[in-house]
């Protein structure tokens, strides 16, 4: 968590083709989801990805998956 900035997913995205103001969707291990933009992307190989600061460590929780919105 970056205060006042969000939260950083890591690891992020594999797919390339993400960029910042895209919509995703974060699929919890209980099978509940929700949706989110991106706000930024490390340039590092994970990619990791920047979300809304509204959400905090206990909405994603270890096991979650990122699905990039077509």
């Amino acid at each position: 968590m970056i205060p006042g900035r969000g939260l950083i997913l890591v690891p992020g995205l594999r797919d390339k083709k993400a960029n910042i103001n895209d919509k995703i969707t974060i699929v919890r291990p209980d099978g509940s989801s929700m949706k989110t933009t991106i706000k930024g992307i490390t340039f590092n190989l994970n990619r990791d990805i920047l979300v809304d600061s509204n959400l905090t460590k206990g909405d994603v929780p270890i096991g979650s998956e990122v699905w990039l919105n077509p």
